[in-house]
């Protein structure tokens, strides 16, 4: 048994995302990256080497003052849905990418 958020011991098989609170020029990784309460813009981009299968959610806090977060691709080739990124722009907004193929990042 291996994989994403997948742990084993004693004989309990153990699903779980890990989370992590992301800012303004990070970068995002696999698993749930949250977002503080802003009133200012933050741009991050996903990771630059995903592995097929690799889920990475960004949910924003409460956006004020018009704030935006951008999600960049990570890697020049590495399109999301065919775009260069994409943004919330709600607050408590959220984004779930999947890695599906060699320089593919999905919408889900």
């Amino acid at each position: 048994m291996a994989g994403q958020g997948l742990a084993a011991a004693s004989g309990v098989l153990n699903a779980r995302q890990d989370v992590a609170l992301k800012a303004d020029c990070g970068t995002l990784a696999p698993g749930v990256n949250y977002f503080a309460d802003a009133s200012s813009d933050a741009t991050v981009t996903l990771p630059a080497s995903p592995s097929v299968g690799d889920v990475v959610i960004a949910k924003a806090g409460n956006l004020t003052s018009g704030a935006t977060i951008t999600i960049n691709k990570g890697s020049a080739d590495h399109r999301i849905d065919g775009q260069e990124s994409v943004e919330i722009e709600s607050p408590f907004g959220a984004v779930t990418c999947v890695y599906v193929v060699a320089d593919a990042w999905r919408l889900i």
